[in-house]
């Protein structure tokens, strides 16, 4: 009798699957002329593949994106913020080719504050699926409940909330008093509470009702790999894409010898006025076996970093993300000073203004004429 229970199952299991399948393919044959919302990707000569049923205020799914060909990858990019996502929709692909497709979400937390733009904090957290097709992609929501992103939010805990709370404080110290007061008065009064609280309790607050930061993925790249021919398909869909990136290229790419040596040392810059209670210096260090950049005292932070060089503008990159912007950027003017720009960086001193290119910053070719105590 359980034999047979499991046999029933299946079958209606696998009846479901194909009227889904039939339902998907019969929209696409029958709507050839207008597929408003399913969004076309071309990957061969006739051969297309659907992401089906976005929704969109345009009368045509694809004003809500842009799509790119670069290299082997086809790049699509949202238009506008509110564009829909690809996450919880189904993958059509037209034609009776047989495909294996995997999916990897690079999934981190994003800043919802600010409504003109995603404001991602440079954490990140990768996970695959395998899929296939006329199958849903897994919405957002599943993916952020799993056991695998819960043990990855608990570890760096420390890292998310400190990074969280020092975005929320510098979004809202940048919007004039008035100006917040007048407009969004709740906002005020929250930034005016949080503002004040001591750094040691930011771990109280809630990170999505409170800091307003929420699970968000920055890119879903989906691998195809077509049965039928060998050939292989790669779609990146992105939510946030650094358009100085797009100019710097691969930033695994080796620098020369020329080229190095003109950044190796050490970068130091001390936040805090030298009779200030608080203690501690952000740094960053530039040598062949040795790249990273942190803060020493409250609140410390370290990445393992890449660089690359641009125009005499220095790059540095968090190693474990590779589709992102840069952790800062260190100019040089001709006077050889070094300038330092970074969203990490939080600035105490009275003194030190920040400038176009943002921070002067100390370097120095090796440790030994790095100072032992803080100094200006």
């Amino acid at each position: 009798m359980k034999y047979q229970l499991c046999i029933l199952i299946s079958f209606f299991s696998l009846i479901s699957c194909q009227k889904k399948e039939q339902e998907i393919q019969a929209r696409i044959n029958n709507n050839k002329e207008n597929l408003n919302n399913y969004l076309e990707i071309n990957l061969d000569k006739d051969l297309n593949l659907f992401i089906c049923e976005l929704t969109s205020v345009n009368p045509n799914i694809k004003k809500d994106f842009e799509i790119i060909n670069r290299n082997d990858t086809i790049i699509v990019k949202k238009r506008f913020l509110e564009s829909d996502n690809f996450d919880g929709k189904n993958i059509k692909i037209e034609g009776d080719h047989k495909f294996n497709i995997t999916i990897k979400y690079n999934i981190g937390f994003n800043f919802s504050g600010d409504e003109k733009r995603t404001q991602f904090l440079p954490i990140d957290f990768i996970i695959k699926e395998k899929i296939t097709p006329n199958f849903v992609i897994s919405p957002l929501n599943k993916l952020s409940k799993s056991s695998e992103f819960q043990t990855f939010k608990k570890l760096n805990r420390q890292k998310i909330y400190y990074q969280a709370y020092s975005t929320f404080l510098r979004y809202y110290k940048n919007i004039p008093e008035n100006e917040l007061k007048s407009c969004c008065i709740s906002d005020f009064n929250k930034y005016q509470k949080i503002s004040k609280i001591n750094k040691k309790n930011i771990y109280n607050l809630d990170l999505e009702k409170d800091l307003i930061t929420y699970p968000d993925y920055k890119f879903m790249i989906i691998n195809l790999k077509d049965l039928n021919t060998n050939k292989s398909y790669v779609i990146k869909f992105l939510k946030e894409e650094n358009e100085r990136q797009n100019e710097l290229g691969d930033i695994n790419k080796t620098l020369n010898r020329e080229e190095y040596l003109d950044w190796e040392g050490i970068y130091w810059i001390y936040p805090y006025d030298l009779n200030s209670q608080k203690i501690g210096n952000y740094y960053i260090n530039i040598f062949k076996n040795n790249k990273e950049f942190g803060f020493s005292g409250d609140n410390e932070f370290n990445y393992k970093v890449e660089i690359n060089v641009k125009d005499n503008v220095l790059y540095i990159f968090d190693r474990n993300n590779k589709v992102r912007n840069p952790l800062a950027i260190i100019s040089k003017d001709k006077d050889n000073k070094f300038y330092i720009k970074s969203d990490l960086i939080k600035i105490d001193r009275q003194d030190l203004k920040v400038t176009q290119n943002g921070y002067l910053i100390n370097w120095a070719k090796t440790s030994d004429n790095v100072p032992n105590l803080p100094q200006y």
